[in-house]
């Protein structure tokens, strides 16, 4: 195998991408491979891909359905590299990215996957303005019973509870054990998600919420750690694109309602990995966030449930 392989999915992005794939070719420790994991929709995203397999070792796959779990499983398939890491299509590595990645695998054996830091950009005009400002900001959960840590994770910064949902606390180690992973860049070694059955476990869903924490549990359970760097010294560091509709990032019932379907199935596709989760914690999560955005939230859970119940019965047909 070679070292490093860089995995990017993209979909109707080809106006972004030139922004990538430049920062990708400065880097001072340059990949082995880019997988660049396409949906096609005739946004020209096919020709600006090829313009820069001239200076990249592009390696390009065609999704032909799916959702965005489904495309990062594709893309684990099809490299080659001990290490993997994920960027968003519309983020801006800085120069040292992937060799910053390679150093921190290197200094944390115990390693499965690793995040950085996310800084912003914005689009003005023609150019795009770096910020060396937080995309997302540090927020701790309220310490319900519904919040506890699943065996495996105590101690950890940021982690995946008994409900299925995340916890976090205030953390301020520069190198923190954490589960709130990004897939804007992220990094894990191979063998500790290579099989990982995203695509399985995201199947119907269009925001694919916490698929980054799912790799970090499949991690854990093969006996890795995960980890987010919060030293700006050492800490792989992109700048995302503000203000740039995305699966996570907008507003509305449809929104909302995708959103919480993904909430409400994480405690099922974590018992489907064999993680230790309690069904009471899981009602009084489902119960406790039904205070906000009561009917999207409430159709959703139902969804989530009937969704569920009509997949046994075709299961047993």
């Amino acid at each position: 195998m070679r070292a490093v392989s860089v995995i990017v999915t993209t979909y109707r992005r080809a106006w972004v991408l030139p922004n990538l794939l430049s920062a990708l070719a400065r880097q001072t420790l340059p990949p082995d491979e880019v997988v660049v994991v396409l949906k096609p929709s005739g946004d020209g995203s096919e020709r600006v891909i090829e313009d820069w397999s001239r200076r990249l070792p592009i390696k390009l796959v065609t999704q032909a359905r799916g959702n965005v779990a489904e495309a990062v499983e594709i893309g684990l398939r099809s490299s080659s590299c001990n290490y993997v890491l994920f960027v968003d299509d519309d983020a801006i590595p800085r120069e040292d990215w992937v060799e910053r990645y390679a150093k921190l695998f290197e200094r944390l054996p115990d390693a499965g996957g690793i995040g950085g830091l996310t800084y912003k950009a914005f689009l003005r005009g023609g150019s795009v303005e770096l910020v060396n400002e937080e995309f997302y900001p540090e927020a701790a959960t309220v310490s319900w019973p519904h919040r506890r840590p699943l065996p495996g994770f105590e101690g950890y910064c940021e982690w995946l509870s008994a409900s299925g949902l995340p916890g976090a606390r205030v953390c301020l180690d520069p190198v923190a054990p954490s589960t709130n992973l990004s897939g804007v860049s992220m990094g894990f070694r191979r063998d500790a998600v290579e099989g990982c059955p995203l695509g399985e476990l995201y199947r119907g869903s269009r925001k694919c919420l916490h698929y980054e924490s799912i790799l970090c549990y499949c991690a854990r359970v093969r006996g890795f750690r995960t980890y987010s760097v919060k030293d700006p010294s050492i800490a792989p560091v992109v700048y995302h694109l503000v203000d740039v509709e995305s699966l996570t990032r907008g507003r509305g019932f449809a929104h909302e309602f995708w959103l919480h379907y993904d909430r409400a199935m994480d405690y099922w596709r974590l018992r489907r990995l064999g993680a230790e989760v309690s069904f009471p914690s899981y009602l009084l999560a489902m119960a406790v966030l039904l205070r906000k955005r009561t009917i999207p939230r409430a159709l959703a859970f139902l969804y989530a449930i009937a969704s569920l119940l009509v997949e046994k019965v075709l299961g047993h047909s």
